[in-house]
């Protein structure tokens, strides 16, 4: 069945350094998901510290001239391309930060990054790998979904990473009230998690003042 993707599609593009300033927003023609390759109509964007340090270009990881901006996105496959067995159009998901990493250790070869080296969901209509994609889950909104893939699974793993990973009863300590931080609040408080262990939130300014006890 042959599918007619929306044309033409509208794209914010950056240069890593550039600045806020140095966002364009220009429209190209579509193309077609190749083999293993999903196209998404992008329904939300979400935006986090990480895309200001892309923007003042002091992200960590590579950033390709003229990239795609912005590594959380969520919205509904409208074409697949060959071999694909996971998803259908019509599915809603969302996009992982590190599309080739599947499991196991970081290895250098899991570095490329949506909104970095890779384009990023700050667009009309992203083609990304189907081994990168997660379906949402039907409670939760595109505008909900998108906030997930950087900072709550970021904070998900501080919680449950390496080791046997916070307990019932223990204390959880986070840093100011950014992303990462707001989700470990609400993953430890929810008592499907970690059975709503105690949290406690720390400016960042008085990180060398004595913390009260008790």
């Amino acid at each position: 069945m042959s599918v007619t993707l929306p044309r033409p599609v509208r794209s914010y593009h950056v240069t890593s350094g550039d600045g806020i300033d140095g966002l364009s927003l220009r429209s190209h023609e579509p193309r077609m998901p190749g083999i293993g390759e999903v196209a998404i109509a992008v329904h939300a964007v979400s935006l986090s510290f990480r895309e200001l340090l892309v923007l003042r270009g002091q992200y960590v990881l590579p950033v390709k001239p003229d990239v795609i901006p912005a590594s959380d996105g969520a919205g509904q496959v409208v074409a697949v391309g060959p071999g694909v067995e996971r998803v259908r159009p019509g599915d809603r998901v969302t996009a992982t930060l590190f599309p080739h990493w599947r499991d196991g250790p970081l290895q250098p070869s899991d570095l490329p990054q949506l909104g970095g080296s890779l384009d990023g969901m700050l667009t009309e209509l992203a083609i990304l790998p189907e081994q990168a994609l997660v379906p949402i889950p039907e409670h939760l909104s595109y505008a909900e979904a998108a906030t997930l893939p950087c900072a709550a699974v970021t904070a998900w793993n501080a919680l449950t990473g390496d080791g046997p990973g916070i307990q019932p009863g223990h204390t959880v300590l986070t840093t100011g009230s950014g992303g990462v931080s707001l989700f470990a609040v609400q993953l430890v408080r929810c008592p499907l998690t970690f059975a709503g262990c105690p949290v406690g939130v720390v400016d960042p300014r008085f990180l060398g003042e004595r913390l009260p006890t008790g």
